[in-house]
């Protein structure tokens, strides 16, 4: 039971990794100016940038995430690899594993990840631009 709960919850964890990417995303692109606090802030929008090209580096290699990994292994400890029962974990696992082919997937990241990595650079947090401005 403790593992079919682990699982549960890393799946859970799961969900909430690809709703940071897709929301960091929206905030920098549709919000940056509504939001000064986020659009400076150096520490989410670099962990933003690191978190969409780690994930697009994965999607790209076609390697696994290592939440998938875990997620697996701890249905693997449950012997619970199929639906059984729990509503809220069955659907999040579709959104997070949805039936498409890969090219759905990747090319998005790739698209969202290059649009991250651009943003960044034309519009650097606050704390990057300072230290160019002072020459530190």
């Amino acid at each position: 039971m403790l593992y079919k709960i682990l699982a549960d919850v890393v799946i859970f964890l799961h969900f909430l990794w690809i709703l940071f990417i897709i929301a960091g995303f929206i905030f920098i692109i549709f919000f940056r100016k509504n939001f000064p606090a986020y659009a400076g802030n150096f520490i989410l929008r670099t962990i933003h940038l690191v978190s969409i090209l780690y994930t697009s580096y994965l999607e790209f290699t076609h390697k696994n995430c290592p939440l998938t990994d875990i997620e697996n292994y701890f249905k693997v400890k449950s012997d619970s690899v199929t639906y059984t029962g729990s509503f809220i974990v069955y659907y999040i696992e579709k959104l997070v594993y949805p039936d498409v082919e890969p090219l759905v997937v990747i090319i998005p990241t790739v698209i969202i990840g290059i649009i991250t990595l651009v943003m960044y650079i034309l519009k650097p947090p606050k704390k990057i631009r300072d230290s160019f401005k002072s020459g530190k």
